[in-house]
């Protein structure tokens, strides 16, 4: 347990020093972030949004504000990680990765801590502008003191099994740029960030159960919009588990078949 702590402490530092090494970098990522939730509240102004209109049937436009928040907040969890995978094809070309694979470290402690490090550097700024936020919107319905940081909680652990299992996606191939476009934009579109996935069509629902983020945001929207109980989120909850349970078994088989075909190919900077 010492190693692996140690493993995790210097994969968080290493991604410290290569990523977030600027002030600036800590700039941009709160001011895009604010930049797209004001850009998405804003572009449904031109629109109906009374009790009469067709999005009223999913959300009322006093909660408008809390969705987007959430949904934001969500996103850019998800987001971080998702570029973090990404930039792994740099370390490929660096040699770095294949440094750390012929070393006995133990891979899931280099996938979690990359993902972890990703995660806390890049969500903070913006973390603390949503709790700011949250004292100057309505529509906020709390069971009990637990809701916000059982939120929080559902959040950060979906959210790392995800990297983690992008990191793998990405050992694949020297050049995974394609899964970028791939997973970034249609998440945001598909996952509920800005609209409620009820309100789409048949063939939008289905992409946006392939999202992990979609039952993230239904449980946190739960705690935080609707005052649920944890008996009535059981169902959500397990649903939930049943997800990130699938996503583990997958980056563990995933990551041994791409370890086989390092070993196979002979060198992991190239391929």
């Amino acid at each position: 347990m010492k190693q692996l702590g140690s493993l995790l402490l210097a994969e968080i530092i290493k991604e410290h020093r290569h990523s977030f090494h600027s002030k600036m970098v800590y700039f941009s990522l709160l001011v895009w972030p604010v930049i797209n939730f004001v850009t998405a509240y804003y572009s449904f102004a031109p629109f109906r949004m009374g009790a009469d209109s067709p999005l009223a049937r999913f959300i009322s436009y006093e909660q408008l504000p809390l969705f987007l928040l959430t949904g934001y907040l969500g996103y850019i969890f998800y987001w971080c990680l998702v570029q973090s995978s990404w930039q792994m094809s740099f370390e490929r070309q660096a040699g770095t990765m294949e440094m750390i694979f012929i070393s006995p470290v133990n891979r899931l402690a280099f996938l979690y801590g990359r993902s972890l490090s990703s995660l806390i550097e890049g969500v903070w700024l913006f973390f603390c502008f949503v709790l700011l936020a949250l004292f100057f919107v309505d529509g906020i319905q709390l069971s009990g003191w637990w809701a916000p940081p059982l939120a929080f909680l559902i959040l950060l652990v979906s959210a790392i099994v995800w990297g983690g299992f992008l990191c793998v996606l990405f050992l694949f191939s020297r050049d995974s740029s394609f899964l970028y476009t791939v997973l970034d934009e249609p998440m945001l579109i598909f996952s509920g960030v800005r609209l409620p996935p009820m309100a789409f069509p048949v063939w939008a629902k289905v992409i946006s159960f392939c999202f992990p983020l979609t039952y993230a945001l239904q449980l946190i929207r739960e705690l935080l919009m609707e005052g649920a109980s944890l008996q009535t989120m059981l169902p959500s909850m397990g649903l939930l588990a049943a997800v990130l349970l699938v996503l583990v078994t997958a980056t563990v088989v995933l990551l041994k078949q791409a370890e086989k075909h390092m070993k196979k190919t002979g060198n992991m900077v190239m391929y």
